[in-house]
């Protein structure tokens, strides 16, 4: 009797546990492998797992995958018995993501079934519900639904922040020539629909000349830049949106022949709206090309001093421009 009992126990213990009731929801962004699923993913990690009944006590695990820029952000949660786990991950890779989600969930149910195993079968619930009734009483049935709609997870959703970079750039402007100008700007991207960005920065240009049949005038812009933009199409590395552009400066232009030589300063304004299209191949740069217009507030007419005829230089009505920029976001 006493062997019998050792072997008993000896089988017992060797016995593989008992299914795990495991009741799955997932929620991907475009672009996320569909397959395997995420019961096929515990299947893989874990072989004492199985789909839960409706109305059956059972681990709860609600896996999200968001995409944010060109990085996928995942989160987990794990509920039972009023106990929530919560996990998360980051890649620019969602079966990266996904994987490690899985791997998370797996470990955590093997724990708990190890602890249910241990306790024994009274607490086992999970492992193997007890059979219901014939017909149960619509009341009992109720009460059962209840606390599993109470328990159910909600899915996390993330909330934009404000976010800054640094970047700069060059610009050819169709002037009376076709004038070159160096930029250097800094940018804030508000937590807002369509991603609005609003950008300060400052701008100089070489020095142009403008010749006539009485001489030479060279003319330089120097320029306090602002603009804002926002986002119609918004892709984790492509966007494409309408800005709009305002500058103020100071017109320098200085006589080169004939001489004497005279230099003068004027008050430069103008407003203007561009398309913006920007690539960011990863989350801390990005490059984008501006394309679009701008019109002088304050037109201005320079002649040789002291002669009115002819005119040096008149401002063109629309000027229209062509930008490339190198934008460095911050963290």
């Amino acid at each position: 009797m006493v062997l019998a009992t050792a072997l008993c126990a000896k089988t017992s213990a060797a016995a593989p546990p008992l299914p795990v009731a495991v009741r799955i929801s997932e929620s991907l962004h475009e672009g996320c492998p569909t397959a395997p699923g995420m019961g096929e993913r515990l299947e893989a990690h874990l072989a004492h797992i199985r789909e839960a009944r409706p109305d059956e006590p059972a681990i709860d695990l609600a896996v999200r995958v968001e995409r944010r820029g060109a990085v996928s952000h995942g989160t987990l949660e794990l509920s039972f018995s009023g106990v929530s786990v919560h996990r998360s991950a980051a890649s620019t890779s969602c079966e990266d993501v996904v994987g490690a989600l899985s791997l998370m969930a797996a470990i955590a149910i093997g724990e708990e079934a190890e602890r249910l195993a241990s306790h024994g079968p009274e607490e086992a619930s999970v492992a193997e519900p007890p059979p219901a009734p014939a017909s149960p009483p619509k009341s009992s049935a109720r009460a059962a639904r209840r606390p599993q709609r109470r328990g159910t997870p909600r899915p996390a959703v993330p909330r934009k922040r404000l976010s800054a970079a640094l970047g700069a750039g060059f610009e050819v402007n169709g002037n009376r020539n076709a004038v070159l100008m160096g930029a250097w700007f800094a940018q804030l991207t508000l937590p807002a629909p369509l991603d609005p960005t609003v950008r300060v920065g400052a701008a100089r240009s070489t020095r142009e000349p403008i010749a006539s049949s009485r001489g030479v005038v060279a003319i330089r812009w120097s320029e306090l830049t602002a603009a804002g933009c926002v986002d119609v199409l918004r892709e984790p590395q492509l966007r494409v949106g309408p800005c709009f552009n305002a500058e103020v400066g100071l017109l320098e232009a200085s006589v080169v022949v004939p001489r004497p030589a005279v230099d003068a300063s004027y008050l430069w304004l103008s407003l203007g709206g561009a398309a913006r299209i920007a690539w960011r191949p990863m989350p801390a740069f990005s490059v984008e090309m501006t394309l679009g217009a701008r019109a002088p507030v304050l037109r201005k007419e320079l002649f040789f001093e002291p002669y009115a005829e002819p005119v040096a230089y008149r401002a063109p009505a629309i000027s229209p421009f062509i930008g490339l920029g190198f934008i460095a976001h911050l963290p």
